[in-house]
């Protein structure tokens, strides 16, 4: 028998962040049509007011483990901890895109509600235990992903990487969704909560094992693991850079969450199926991954493998997970998701405060004798650099030791060492990066760099704050940041 859901104001405040975005997008969407609402302006000023309020809002969800709405709205720490990372991200990306020459092609009322609106399906994705919720959240940023990145600049580059990814994406979000209900089934639950109790009884069973594979799946290819990673380097070039620094970090933050939440105490029983298919993907994306970004000279492009390979070394952390593991890999996991997040916002902010109308696809070779004429810029670059090769004194570094150590706690000596390999080739492609900027002729006229408009540069805020954070969690605060996670990796291991 239907019965109506209890309604309290801790229900409201978790769900205030989307609720807010929901209703930005649709003022937005209005003004999309309106002659005298709809100046860049006006949008722009929806979309700050929203996207802050939301943000705000964030820092209220209470961090007690509580489920409403019959499990398809969460709130607790993991929940607060993705959301407040997604947001932030959102705050940067939207501070550089208002100082980049794609600004006016950014801040109109249709991009802006499609934004918004794909801000909220990741939050609803983030905060739910129920699978039918969770689907609806992930394609939601799906379609609005698609949309943004051949609509902001409609030109035929930007196009067709959207439509590769789409293609792409809805096999991959069809396999995903056949593999849930596959679980579905097996389990006989839509909670996700339910399907992690009920899967070591079933675990034998021929369906669940597909449907588990599945679910692995669809979530690999959002997390652009190889075989799976082909539209990453398309989708990363094509797009606005503000898009693509949106893109490789919300989404990791996204998919990785939920993860967490599947694997973390369910590891074991499917151990035969899904302890193999996780190494396989991990190990092919540290080494293709690096490989690959070895011959890029495209620059966003390089960075898209680079993000491949990221991607590989975070799956290490996840085969790490096991119903007896302390929380060691989750919060492995989530520290490295924390600076991987601070350093790409920061290196693709140097690419954007580089790119021009005339040049909006650098190579690597357009970096050349950077730090003689942007020396602040180069210098924040080679942070970031140091960082994504795991070199001291950096967050990069520390983020890769917590990783290897969560797998060498678990015997994965295999995993570490192809690792440590990765790692050693991915050297010459960032160390290429700093000996472009301080030791070759400039081959391009980078004086022409726009100046950011007024006296304080949001760009180079971003890059400072950036730079500020990869080196104090690669010093000072590693410990402290790690004791802020035991909270959030003790409640996914009490799911």
């Amino acid at each position: 028998m239907f019965s109506f859901p209890e309604i309290s104001s801790e229900l409201y405040i978790t769900a205030a962040p989307v609720l807010i975005l929901v209703v930005g997008s649709m003022i937005a969407l209005l003004q999309s049509v309106s002659k005298s609402l709809g100046s860049r302006g006006a949008v722009e000023s929806t979309a700050w007011i929203t996207v802050l309020a939301a943000m705000a809002a964030t820092t209220m969800i209470p961090t007690a483990p509580t489920e409403y709405l019959a499990g398809g709205l969460l709130s607790g720490t993991l929940s607060r901890f993705g959301e407040v990372m997604i947001m932030a991200v959102a705050v940067g990306v939207m501070m550089m895109m208002r100082e980049h020459h794609s600004g006016a092609s950014f801040f109109r009322g249709e991009i802006v509600s499609l934004f918004l609106m794909l801000l909220s399906g990741m939050l609803v994705m983030i905060a739910s235990d129920d699978l039918v919720t969770l689907f609806v959240g992930l394609e939601l940023a799906s379609i609005g992903l698609y949309v943004v990145i051949g609509y902001t600049n409609s030109n035929r580059r930007s196009q067709e990487g959207a439509i590769k990814y789409f293609i792409l994406g809805s096999v991959a979000a069809a396999i995903l969704l056949f593999g849930m209900a596959l679980l579905y089934a097996s389990c006989g639950t839509m909670r996700m909560s339910g399907i992690v109790a009920a899967l070591p009884s079933v675990a034998g069973h021929g369906w669940a094992r597909i449907g588990a594979l599945l679910t692995l799946v669809g979530l690999a290819f959002k997390l652009a693991l190889v075989p799976f990673h082909m539209w990453a380097p398309d989708a990363y070039e094509s797009a606005p850079t503000g898009i693509t620094a949106f893109m490789a970090t919300t989404v990791k933050i996204m998919i990785l969450t939920v993860a967490l939440r599947l694997f973390t105490g369910t590891f074991s029983s499917m151990n035969e199926v899904w302890y193999p298919a996780i190494i396989i993907l991990a190990v092919l994306s540290m080494i293709v991954g690096n490989i690959m970004a070895l011959v890029q000279t495209n620059l966003k492009r390089m960075l898209a493998y680079s993000s491949i390979a990221h991607s590989g070394y975070m799956a290490v952390a996840i085969c790490a997970l096991s119903t007896t593991a302390t929380g060691l890999p989750v919060r492995a996991i989530l520290f490295y998701l924390l600076s991987y997040v601070v350093v790409s916002l920061g290196a693709f902010a140097v690419v954007m405060a580089l790119e021009t109308e005339d040049n909006d696809q650098l190579t690597i070779d357009d970096l050349s004798g950077l730090a003689k004429n942007h020396p602040w810029l180069a210098g924040a670059m080679t942070v970031f650099m140091f960082s994504f090769s795991g070199m001291p004194p950096t967050a990069g570094f520390i983020g890769k030791f917590f990783i290897f150590n969560a797998a060498l706690t678990n015997h994965l000596y295999g995993l570490v060492l192809i690792g440590v390999i990765g790692s050693s080739i991915s050297l010459f492609y960032y160390l290429r990066i700093v000996v472009r900027m301080y030791m070759a002729d400039a081959v391009a006229p980078f004086g022409a760099v726009k100046a950011a408009s007024g006296r304080f540069s949001l760009t180079a805020a971003i890059l400072a704050l950036s730079v500020a954070i990869t080196v104090l969690l690669g010093t000072i605060l590693p410990g402290e940041a790690m004791e802020r996670l035991v909270g959030t990796a003790a409640e996914i291991a009490r799911k």
